[in-house]
């Protein structure tokens, strides 16, 4: 598989969606971070429709 622009965009959205979600996980010491856990998951998401819609142009 070649790698492009669009693949390493839509890895870096992933690998930053899953430092956020991991993030909220170890700050979960009694605190709401619901907010983290939601963006977390948005921006894993957003990465997974990056790589879509950008390879599919191809």
């Amino acid at each position: 598989m070649k790698t492009d622009r669009a693949t390493i965009l839509a890895a870096i959205q992933i690998l930053f969606g899953i430092v956020i979600f991991t993030s909220a996980w170890w700050l979960s010491s009694g605190q709401e971070v619901t907010a983290l856990y939601i963006f977390g998951f948005i921006t894993v998401l957003l990465g997974i429709a990056t790589f879509g819609l950008l390879t599919s142009k191809q």
